[in-house]
């Protein structure tokens, strides 16, 4: 059995501190650097692409898709409905599909502090109605899109 005095204890709560912080440092650095990456390749992906013919400022093939917005078409249906932390990585995922100035979305950090921030009583309701633009499935065999060294043009 192992017996640690008092000092030693607090060595251990210190020690085990420094490895959770630096963890989470490490967690947010990596995450940080993932999301350069993505947006760094995309941006070169749709570097020769006229991003002001998307007219509504989203290109769902833009962004990251955290949740798939298919299904979120505007049509009530039991399939989507949803949880307030489905909602939020909707937006997340719209969100991240600005691509150009004309649109013009609130930052999730926002619009989610406003949320968590309601009082519980009524019971909040978040709706969302965007319409965004996605590339022709076949856009490529169409003649409408070509891919030359990586990038769409």
């Amino acid at each position: 059995m192992l017996i640690m005095n008092k000092k030693q204890k607090t060595m251990k709560t210190k020690t085990t501190l420094i490895f959770l912080l630096l963890a989470m440092i490490a967690g947010n650095t990596m995450a940080q650097d993932f999301n350069l990456e993505y947006t760094n390749a995309m941006n070169n992906i749709f570097a020769k692409v006229d991003k002001s013919k998307i007219a509504t400022g989203l290109l769902a093939d833009y962004g990251v898709p955290i949740v798939a917005i298919e299904a979120f078409n505007g049509v009530p249906a039991d399939s989507n409905y949803v949880s307030m932390d489905t909602w939020k990585k909707l937006y997340a995922g719209v969100f991240s599909s600005i691509i150009n100035t004309n649109a013009n979305l609130t930052l999730p950090q926002t619009v989610f502090a406003a949320i968590d921030n309601t009082p519980s009583s009524p019971v909040p309701l978040a709706m969302m109605h965007y319409q965004y633009n996605k590339l022709n499935d076949n856009a490529v065999q169409l003649g409408l899109l070509q891919v030359v060294n990586n990038q769409n043009h």
